[in-house]
């Protein structure tokens, strides 16, 4: 069992309405538009930019700031592995950073630490609906003279120090995949007060072209529909009340298992606002005595909905060890790239006890406090049982 998206008769009669225009694309309609301008205002930025996918979203954005062969740019290794392999895409190389023990978001000390001559840009993922500690990252950026592209695709609503998450770095990216705090089935967008990455943004989204038949640069098919965009203008007037209800569940959740031993609540930072995309306790395997892996697989046999969470940092995937992007290698063989890069030997000690302690468990408006009750109620049971 799945929990669905939150989807009600205004979204259908949304829908219906752009059918009924036939007025499909954003060549004909003029939905596009209308939610690239609300999503702005909302995020506190000049301009967003409406894409296919969260994906398609960190591509473009790259793009637009020219990462290209030879560089690098740092990414955390504990997140979707969407946030690391645009930097693929663009021919450049993903340099992975440890994470922050609380947060789970980029650890800046050891962003620090992994900055070289090649190093052009950083992307901090505001994890779970976490914001990443900000002034920090922006602080390295702006002395080392690189960009910073938000990762925001699990944080529609997230607020640092009262400024909406998207709107802090040179670039913000989300995803309106289906399991977001808001969604679009699928679809993405790109937020930015730059007046250059907005122009490069629309070319590379829309094959390269300023005018019809007109080919400037490298671009791509990663338009967002007319239908996608009615869902969005929908789904965005709902998205304070759907992240309200995310973080009432998760409060909950906190009242029920801060006082059960061998569980650690989600850490949240000081003059933050947690939109609780997933809510991640830890284990305490010292306490309860079993790994994360059984803890979670006793669970799941139980509540089928629930999902391991990120189980191993994304170095040590084939993709990076075996580095399978290209053929020959490419970009780690690339002849602007005169580094030998070993993915199979990093170690970073952070996300590597996280991934053995993480459980996660749904908050989504969806979910109802009967399905909650019963989530909490076998994470007592299983504790019970593996203590007797």
């Amino acid at each position: 069992m799945a929990i669905p998206p939150d989807i009600d008769q205004e979204e259908i009669d949304a829908v219906v309405k752009v059918l009924k225009s036939k007025k499909l694309t954003a060549l004909s309609g003029r939905q596009i538009k209308k939610f690239e301008k609300q999503f702005a205002k909302y995020c506190g930025t000049k301009y967003a930019i409406a894409v296919n996918s969260g994906t398609a979203a960190i591509h473009v954005a790259l793009a637009a700031l020219e990462v290209g062969p030879g560089d690098e740019v740092i990414v955390p290794p504990y997140t979707f592995v969407a946030s690391a392999t645009p930097v693929l895409h663009n021919n450049a190389i993903p340099i992975f950073a440890d994470i922050d023990k609380k947060t789970y978001c980029l650890d800046p000390e050891d962003v620090k630490k992994r900055i070289s001559d090649k190093t052009v840009g950083i992307i901090p993922v505001h994890l779970f609906g976490h914001p990443a500690e900000m002034d920090s990252i922006l602080e390295i950026a702006e002395k080392h003279n690189l960009f910073v592209l938000e990762d925001s695709c699990q944080a529609h609503g997230a607020e640092y120090k009262g400024k909406k998450v998207g709107s802090l770095g040179n670039a913000g990216c989300f995803s309106f995949f289906e399991s977001k705090n808001m969604m679009t089935g699928e679809g993405g967008i790109i937020t930015t007060n730059d007046d250059e990455l907005l122009e490069q943004a629309r070319l590379i989204r829309w094959h390269g072209e300023p005018a019809q038949y007109r080919y400037k640069r490298l671009g791509y098919n990663y338009r967002m529909t007319e239908i996608q965009a009615a869902l969005g203008l929908v789904q965005l007037k709902k998205l304070d009340k759907f992240n309200e209800i995310r973080i009432k569940n998760a409060d909950y959740l906190n009242e029920k298992l801060e006082p059960i031993e061998g569980i650690q609540i989600p850490y949240v930072a000081p003059e933050v606002k947690h939109v609780f995309h997933v809510y991640a306790p830890l284990l305490k395997a010292d306490k309860i005595g079993i790994s994360n892996d059984e803890f979670m697989k006793r669970l799941q046999e139980i509540i089928p909905f629930i999902r391991p969470i990120y189980p191993d940092p994304l170095y040590t995937e084939s993709i990076f060890v075996e580095k399978n992007a290209y053929k020959y290698k490419c970009p780690f063989s690339c002849p602007y790239y005169d580094k030998e890069l070993d993915y199979s030997k990093i170690s970073l000690p952070v996300v590597e006890e996280i991934c053995e302690r993480i459980i996660g468990l749904p908050t989504m408006p969806g979910i109802t406090g009967k399905l909650l009750d019963e989530v909490i109620k076998n994470i007592r049971k299983i504790i019970k049982e593996i203590k007797k």
